[in-house]
């Protein structure tokens, strides 16, 4: 029995109720299962992190943020706050907000505790999507009005969809999509027919709001699993609202659509209020973490002929290759949003029901349900467009969410329950066409169905590889190991190069989150220079860096520093005149790990290094680095400039002077402007 007719504010009981809980189950058993057999897990390490990679600009360190974050809530409890990263401050996290992960980092957080190993909880974690997704997944394609057995084939196909995949470990927060099944249920609701809702006058008795008891803990539960999920929430309701309110004369929609929108966004400022207090009481970042450009959703659009695509690299060679000659131009391989076969049948389906049904003047009522899907996939479409609405979007708050092609997974729903309801159509005609053994053949055809659909959606170019990995896992991991024996427990170790973080881009061979990665991952005992957010206490780096490098180890050692770590991927030349001058001024390291990363132990140099300088002296050489003033660069085209090592053109720009530090300094600036023609 769908929910939408059970007892309001609890599930029914009785044999419907124990329907429902045992296909949820067995759904989440499918997919694990479907999962395991396409990743061929029986083959992967599963202590090394199923995406741990080197390449410069790839799409693969968003894992080690993640990894990141998942060490630093086992060994402080959460990750607003880190002290062994940005040495010799702390890392302050909670200003990037976090909170849209509240659910998955409780989840993250249980699991390593348990286990206390960071790589395992990652590729755990990334496991546990599936069948929790197809958990959801299935009572909601009941509440959609779909049979036991189509919701059971829907649920699994819909857990392992390519954007599952796509957005996979590197993303797997975004691979947590539990809540895009709400998403649709709640717009089909609001666009729905009277029985679908309480009215607003029925609002003022407490059994209405018992009614919407578990559609508003959805609300939250999207609040709670991904800014992007309650971005594409409050956009498709206020769409689907207008709709409703429209065509059946309701304006009552426009409240209900708002209450629950307003539930969900409460649930997210509360998962925020670390956020939120942190920027309240912190002057504003002068490089506007996390802020994003005017203009970023036109980066990544949703685009129609990539939702019906083949996956990249598709099982089948001629539908890989159709797949190839439909990427974006300029950006081969990077397709995001296809749906595969399944979905894409069920989207193809809706768009001509609701244009069919726009063109008659009679309906059928048979057709209704999939014409308002058809809606919501439309409303999606005309968002995440190029030049859509996601460019108006960015003026009411949500110019953070940039990926509006990740709108694909909302798509790919709602065509999942389309085509769910197709395959019951076909039920149905076989049981009226008297087909013999019909039940069996329809249980044989739907088997088929997922079997097919799942090797169709799952590209094994998509597949983790962590087997790949395993030796610059180990690797990184001893040369770490070698550094702690010969280290003091909470020894701080400077980092070279300075890099921006979070987000920052490659610098040569060096990619983003590496100093992290080969680092901070691996260590039981040490502190770390890299690591703080850009544009606060870490800021005084930049300069020392820019220090003759005997200045620059003369301050750190005075600061506390016991070593000194190069990576030479993010020099030119490889970082051959570093390397030689760092040799000669501090003698041979004291760990190596091929001809990439070097650490050198800055005590036994720091005698001659501070040699005749008093404690007071050591002091304010310490003090005149951490207060190095900075100037930034803002051109006219709102792009930051890298702390003056940018030369970029612009025709206008302002420069702001800032001071990290907390103590009054008198320093003159002398600005020279030229422009060369």
């Amino acid at each position: 029995m769908p929910l939408a007719r059970q007892r309001p504010g609890r599930l029914r009981r009785g044999p419907a109720g124990r329907s429902l809980i045992a296909g949820a189950i067995i759904a989440a058993i499918l997919s694990a299962c479907a999962v395991s057999v396409v990743a061929q897990l029986w083959r992967q390490p599963m202590h090394v992190p199923f995406q741990y990679s080197h390449a410069p600009t790839d799409d693969e360190q968003d894992a080690t943020l993640d990894m990141m974050l998942i060490k630093n809530i086992h060994e402080t409890g959460w990750f607003n706050t880190n002290p062994a990263l940005n040495a010799p401050f702390k890392q302050q996290w909670a200003e990037w907000p976090m909170g849209g992960d509240l659910l998955a980092y409780t989840i993250k957080k249980a699991v390593v505790d348990a286990t206390g190993d960071v790589a395992l909880t990652f590729n755990l974690f990334w496991l546990l999507t599936f069948p929790l997704t197809a958990l959801i997944a299935f009572p909601v394609l009941r509440a959609l009005r779909c049979s036991w057995a189509a919701a059971l084939a829907g649920a699994v196909l819909f857990s392992l969809s390519p954007y599952h995949f796509r957005n996979g470990v590197g993303h797997e927060n975004l691979a947590f999509y539990v809540g895009v099944p709400v998403i649709v249920l709640l717009c089909m609701k609001v666009l729905g027919p009277d029985n679908g809702l309480p009215s607003v006058r029925d609002l003022r008795h407490w059994t209405s709001w018992r009614q919407m008891v578990w559609l508003l803990l959805g609300a939250v539960l999207i609040g709670v699993t991904g800014i992007y999920y309650l971005a594409f929430l409050l956009s498709l309701l206020a769409i689907c609202a207008v709709v409703s309110a429209i065509a059946r004369r309701r304006p009552g929609r426009l409240l209900m659509a708002g209450i629950f929108g307003g539930v969900g966004l409460a649930a997210s400022v509360l998962a925020n209020l670390p956020t939120l207090v942190f920027r309240w009481q912190h002057a504003a970042n002068q490089l506007g973490v996390p802020d994003r450009a005017p203009g970023a959703s036109e980066g990544y659009p949703l685009r129609l002929v990539e939702l019906l695509s083949p996956v990249t690299a598709h099982r089948f060679a001629p539908l890989a290759t159709l797949a190839d000659h439909l990427y974006e131009p300029g950006r081969e391989g990077l397709g995001t949003a296809e749906l595969g076969l399944a979905a894409a049948i069920g989207l193809i389906c809706a768009v001509v029901t609701v244009l069919i049904r726009a063109a008659r003047t009679e309906h059928r009522r048979g057709w209704a349900f999939e014409a308002r899907l058809g809606i919501i996939i439309l409303g999606a479409l005309l968002i995440g467009t190029k030049g859509g609405l996601s460019r108006v979007l960015e003026l009411v708050g949500l110019q953070g969410v940039r990926a509006w092609n990740r709108l694909a997974i909302v798509v790919a729903f709602a065509s999942i329950v389309v085509f769910a309801r197709l395959l019951d159509r076909l039920r149905v005609f076989m049981r009226h066409r008297r087909w013999p053994r019909a039940r069996l053949a329809f249980t044989a055809l739907l088997t088929v169905v997922v079997v097919l659909g799942v090797l169709d959606q799952a590209s094994p170019a998509e597949m983790p590889h962590p087997r790949a990995r395993a030796v610059a896992w180990h690797d990184d991991g001893a040369f770490v190991a070698t550094l702690e024996r010969q280290l003091p427990k909470h020894a701080m170790v400077f980092e070279l190069p300075v890099v921006d973080f979070p987000e920052h881009t490659a610098i040569q061979a060096l990619s983003a989150y590496d100093l992290i990665k080969e680092a901070y991952l691996h260590s039981k005992t040490l502190r770390w220079s890299t690591g703080g957010v850009r544009g606060r206490d870490g800021e005084w780096q930049w300069p020392a860096a820019a220090l003759p490098m005997p200045a620059l180890l003369r301050g750190i050692s005075a600061m506390g520093f016991s070593a000194l770590m190069l990576d030479t991927n993010g020099y030119t030349d490889h970082g051959a005149p570093q390397l030689a001058e760092l040799t000669l001024l501090l003698g041979q390291p004291i760990a190596v790990r091929g001809t990439r990363l070097y650490a050198w132990d800055l005590r036994p140099a720091a005698t001659t290094l501070l040699a005749g300088m008093s404690t007071a002296d050591r002091h304010a050489l310490v003090q005149q680095m951490l207060d190095a003033p900075l100037l930034y660069l803002v051109t006219d085209t709102d792009v930051l400039a890298d702390r003056g090592n940018r030369h970029d053109a612009c025709a206008s720009a302002t420069i702001t002077l800032v001071n990290p530090g907390s103590q009054h300094v008198h320093k003159q600036v002398e600005i020279t402007f030229s422009r060369e023609r």
